[in-house]
């Protein structure tokens, strides 16, 4: 019983520095201000051409 009692204050400073963490989180959610970034077109085309690249490129060793 003895343990318990000692552990006691870490369990209170772990509680108090928890709620001190999630009031913080809960602020910054409400106070954020995000806005999608609008959609590049070069990455899509990045892409497909990355794409096909790759599929030559398997071409070759598969053919």
């Amino acid at each position: 019983m003895r343990a318990q009692n000692e552990l006691s204050p870490y369990f209170a400073e772990i509680d108090r520095r928890t709620d001190r963490a999630l009031k913080g989180i809960r602020e910054v959610r409400r106070s954020a201000k995000l806005t999608a970034l609008p959609q590049e077109p070069k990455a899509a085309v990045v892409g497909t051409g990355f794409l096909i690249v790759l599929m030559a490129f398997l071409g070759l060793f598969i053919d």
